[in-house]
């Protein structure tokens, strides 16, 4: 069992490796990418600029507060695409018939199909949202303890994970209808958006939604209260330190949901 295991994780490395070098083939397109999306972040939080300089703040979060709320968010995203990005896909390969070649290989099929693409072209993301959250530190001369550090990597990795389960939640619709990528755009983009800002400017019906059912307030918003400083009136501070617990036990649900939809595929053929 042990070797299997032990040989499953290197095969799963070695993919991640052949993914990445034949990305870079393509420097240009490579380097293009990465600054291409940085530049969309940029735009984004132009806008928000934009919109302070007429407003002052949103919901009482002024801008480099609402940057570095848009900042942590981008960076656990960051994460999520480079793992999780083209699980949206697999609806194709089910459609194709091409998926059955994840089933024959000495490698579980989900680990087999996360390692199909290690994306790099992330690195952009991780661009725009390192150099935010250090601009937004300095503005708001901010100084954490230890404690604040731990909350700032648990959001990281929560995010990732509720992200990235979202994505994986979306992608197992298609081995019961064959379609699913659309979905990602009517629930996934826009719950994304949603925390662009305070989350306490929304309905608390949508406050609700993305709090308890899908539960991306654990994504930047909550942990921004405690590495900002900030109260709210219905939420306690003291929640954003469970990002990264909600994230393991959000991801855990949605691999579950995954392989109940991997145990009923059957092949289309090709």
């Amino acid at each position: 069992m042990l070797r299997l295991l032990l040989r499953g994780i290197k095969m799963y490395f070695y993919m991640i490796g052949v993914s990445i070098r034949t990305q870079m083939q393509y420097r240009y397109a490579f380097i293009m990418n990465i600054l291409g999306w940085a530049m969309t972040y940029a735009g984004t939080a132009i806008t928000m600029w934009v919109l302070l300089y007429s407003f002052g703040a949103i919901g009482g979060w002024s801008f480099w507060e609402l940057l570095f709320l848009f900042a942590l968010s981008v960076l656990s995203w960051g994460v999520c695409v480079v793992f999780f990005f083209h699980f949206r896909t697999l609806d194709q390969f089910i459609v194709q018939g091409t998926f059955d070649r994840f089933l024959v290989r000495p490698i579980h099929p989900f680990f087999h199909f996360m390692s199909m693409k290690f994306d790099v072209g992330a690195f952009g993301q991780f661009l725009f949202s390192i150099v935010a959250v250090v601009l937004a530190y300095g503005k708001l001369h901010l100084h954490w303890n230890a404690g604040q550090w731990l909350v700032f990597g648990g959001a990281v990795i929560g995010g990732t994970l509720i992200q990235g389960g979202l994505l994986i939640a979306i992608s197992a619709l298609a081995f019961w209808t064959t379609r699913s990528e659309q979905v990602y755009w009517v629930v996934m983009w826009p719950a994304k958006s949603l925390m662009n800002y305070p989350l306490t400017i929304y309905p608390r019906i949508v406050q609700l939604a993305v709090t308890f059912i899908l539960p991306f307030a654990f994504v930047n918003y909550l942990p921004s209260l405690i590495l900002l400083g900030k109260t709210s009136s219905i939420y306690p501070s003291c929640w954003g330190m469970f990002s990264i617990l909600v994230g393991v036990v959000f991801f855990w649900l949605c691999f579950q949901f995954w392989m109940l939809g991997l145990n009923r595929y059957k092949s289309a053929g090709s």
